[in-house]
């Protein structure tokens, strides 16, 4: 698979996950845990090619600039549609970008180990109000520090799989069967006034995007490190124009 594939790849499975995110009440809540796995093949492959075109690209500064002209586009429509005030996912990779470029500047070249960690937590913190947070800023670290191709697209999918995953996942389970202990299963299911259960099954799909992780190694093993068709831009005028087409959507209906 060449480069443009796997991003197509990342644009459908965004686009899933986002629909099944606006319209999860007219979405049966069975379908939704499988359509949540999308998530997580979306991510990891905007990260790889995040440190791809870090590696190649001739301006660095020219890179940051159009990541936060096209993260500042997407901001309105996005808290529009998701009535959520935290910053877009492009902004998160932003400040993956940022992480990269002082990891070689302070680490690597000028041997300031302390001041990088110092910039590096500082970071993290940011992170925090936006969509992701640091695990996804540590998942573009490690794809970065991982020389090795064949290991750089396994480990840190692996790991950022497990850590998102595990503990997440063993405490929503049990949350989840103490509340259906009292409920029929299949009732829970189809009963929309049993809505404490609900809710708590929404809140595992959350968590059970990390499954996507592993179901993206294989492809990403798969690339052949050609570009493909030349869309530098899609990804950019995707991400805003999808947050508007589907806010305006769920106006109408």
């Amino acid at each position: 698979m060449d480069a443009f594939t796997l991003k197509m790849i990342a644009i459908i499975s965004m686009g899933i996950q986002h629909t099944t995110w606006i319209f999860w009440e007219i979405i049966p809540i069975w379908l939704h845990i499988p359509l949540y796995v999308m998530r997580g093949i979306t991510f990891p492959i905007m990260a790889y090619f995040l440190t791809e075109g870090y590696r190649h690209t001739s301006n660095v500064k020219k890179y940051m600039m159009r990541l936060l002209i096209f993260a500042l586009i997407a901001q309105i429509p996005y808290v529009f549609a998701t009535g959520i005030y935290t910053l877009n996912i492009i902004f998160t990779i932003l400040i993956g970008l940022i992480c990269l470029e002082q990891y070689e500047n302070l680490y690597v070249r000028e041997k300031r180990v302390g001041l990088f960690v110092a910039v590096f937590l500082a970071l993290s913190i940011i992170s925090f109000i936006s969509e992701g947070g640091m695990f996804c800023i540590i998942l573009i670290l490690l794809f970065h520090l991982i020389k090795d191709e064949k290991n750089r697209r396994v480990i840190p999918l692996i790991c950022w799989g497990f850590f998102m995953l595990i503990p997440n996942l063993i405490y929503r389970v049990l949350n989840f069967l103490d509340m259906t202990t009292s409920v029929g299963i299949m009732d829970m299911l189809y009963d929309v006034q049993i809505i404490g259960v609900q809710v708590e099954l929404l809140m595992l799909q959350f968590y059970v995007f990390s499954i996507g992780s592993f179901l993206i190694i294989p492809f990403l093993n798969a690339y052949n490190g050609e570009r493909g068709r030349n869309a530098k831009y899609l990804f950019y005028a995707f991400y805003p124009l999808h947050w508007i087409v589907l806010s305006l959507i769920a106006y109408f209906i």
